[in-house]
């Protein structure tokens, strides 16, 4: 097993530098589709004084006006307008900024925009109160919350009727679990955005972020998780750790402005935090993460009841495929990270080993976070939001940089076929995603590998004596997991176990199976049989 894993990263490490030395990135200086980009003179200012925001729309074009609003604390805002230069696309306007408390600038092409912000003190009362917006009470977001109900009565019913069917208890008692955390995961949905007035409706503004600061370091993008809480839709609590781990790296490896938020922390120091927390969380809890609160877990569980009501039966891959399929994983992860520092070199080191990476050059523009352009769950999410009224259909592809076929921020043709296929996939196969998940593979690395798998608190257990091998555990692993069918006794729990505890809830025999916490038994095989 440790030698398949470092022949993954090795073959990642190999395959990035074939993608670094062959691909033909274009030069920083192209214009690489509908864009704006734009900078501030100085983010930290007095009472009264001026700064200048200089920027650049591509393409340039004759007659474009670009719109600069300057948002106050109290939500009032300024608008400037100026036109852009037909040649090179570039724009400058000055402002006296005349409030204290924190600005967010907006400089707006058509329906794309840049943010910047500043923050106004007055040196000659450094204490005076800050103005706060007069804004209307916050209101519930009526059709989520139909939705919400909806969804915990679903889960409801499924717990209800589990119970009658001792083949089912677990399950359905894992499919409630599964839904009420997505709408932990996202709760800050349920406030209804759009009763904060123009320009700031433009934006999301309202995440309910649970931890921004850990033993001091600034973290504004939010808790990292070992799940997919995706970044892009709103109204997360916590955050996708595999984005936090790109990102960190490469483009906000220094302090500075991120994508709307201030970094007063370095990237090694967030970095930190960010793997603490994954090899805490990992050690505790392990792939429970994935078997019973990751969304997309449920997503791919939702995919095979379908299947199930259609009575179409799944198929498995051969044993020698899926382990090889799952070892993917890990390649995954290291190519996400090998990129991320090829990418980030520049902030790191002092070289740039690719051309395009700086602000507004090509890479920056398509493939910060790289794993995140391809990512099934991103276009899921922001899809369903988009249902419900959270997001506008425009930010869907506004943010694209370019064409729909291209790599962009919210929503492009490739992020739709990865859905569509993984979406396939799982309906045939299940949990297919989840075999081949890097973050998954990232959980596994913490918590099935020495030293962690010692500490882990969460364990499958195997009585020996009391297995017949009947088999049945083989069959209903929706990862095909063999190890719980093959090993004698003792902990059988794997890498590619989910803990979803199916092999558990279908066992035959009394007591052979044992779910353990912390070294104390919560769910056990029963005989279902008599």
């Amino acid at each position: 097993m440790k030698q398949r894993t470092v022949l993954c990263f090795t073959l990642a490490i190999i395959f990035s530098l074939h993608i670094v030395s062959v691909h033909n990135i274009q030069p920083a200086t192209g214009c690489y589709g509908p864009r704006i980009t734009a900078d501030i003179s100085a983010t930290e200012v007095n009472v009264n004084e001026s700064v200048t925001i200089t920027g650049e729309i591509c393409p340039a074009e004759p007659n474009v006006t670009v719109r600069v609003t300057f948002t106050r604390p109290d939500y009032t805002w300024i608008d400037q307008y100026v036109l852009a230069d037909p040649e090179t696309g570039q724009f400058t306007v000055i402002q006296s900024l005349d409030m204290v408390g924190y600005w967010n600038i907006f400089p707006i092409h058509g329906h794309i925009c840049d943010r910047l912000y500043a923050n106004v003190t007055d040196p000659a009362d450094p204490l005076a109160p800050l103005p706060t917006a007069e804004l209307p009470p916050y209101k519930p977001n009526v059709s989520l919350v139909t939705v919400a109900a909806i969804a915990v009565s679903i889960g409801a019913a499924a717990v209800t009727t589990g119970r009658k069917n001792k083949t089912r208890n677990i399950s359905s008692l894992r499919l409630f679990v599964q839904i009420g955390f997505v709408f932990l995961i996202f709760f800050g949905m349920f406030i209804d955005h759009r009763i904060i007035p123009v320009p700031a409706e433009q934006i999301a503004p309202h995440e309910s972020l649970v931890v921004t600061d850990v033993f001091g370091v600034s973290m504004p993008d939010g808790f990292p998780v070992p799940l997919f809480g995706c970044y892009y839709p709103c109204g997360k609590t916590v955050t996708c750790a595999l984005w936090e781990i790109q990102v960190y790296i490469y483009p906000f490896w220094d302090t500075g402005r991120g994508w709307g938020v201030d970094y007063v922390s370095s990237g090694i120091m967030r970095l930190a935090v960010v793997f603490g927390a994954i090899i805490l969380l990992s050690v505790l809890l392990g792939k429970f993460f994935c078997g019973w609160i990751c969304p997309f877990g449920l997503y791919m569980d939702l995919i095979s009841r379908l299947r199930k009501a259609l009575r179409i039966e799944h198929r498995n891959f051969s044993d020698r495929f899926n382990e090889r399929f799952h070892q993917l994983g890990y390649v995954i992860l290291a190519l996400l990270i090998i990129l991320s520092v090829i990418f980030g070199s520049q902030a790191i080191a002092g070289t740039q080993l690719v051309p395009g990476t700086e602000k507004g050059g090509f890479v920056y523009n398509y493939f910060s976070a790289p794993f995140c352009q391809v990512c099934p769950m991103k276009p899921l999410c922001v899809l369903l939001q988009t249902s419900v009224g959270l997001l506008r259909p425009e930010w869907l592809v506004e943010a694209t940089t370019g064409e729909f076929y291209q790599l962009g921020f919210y929503l492009t043709s490739l992020n739709l076929f990865v859905l569509g296929v993984v979406t396939v996939a799982a309906f045939f196969y299940r949990r297919a995603w989840c075999r081949l998940c890097p973050l998954g593979a990232l959980v596994a690395l913490f918590n099935r590998f020495p030293p962690f798998k010692r500490f882990s608190g969460i364990r499958l257990d195997k009585v020996e004596e009391k297995c017949t091998k009947c088999g049945v555990c083989k069959r209903v692993c929706p990862t095909q997991v063999t190890e719980v069918y093959e090993k004698k006794g003792g902990d059988v729990t794997t890498s590619n176990c989910l803990l979803c505890t199916r092999c558990v809830e279908m066992c035959p025999y009394e007591d052979a199976l044992r779910v353990k916490v912390a070294g104390k038994t919560v769910f056990k095989s029963r005989n279902w049989l008599e």
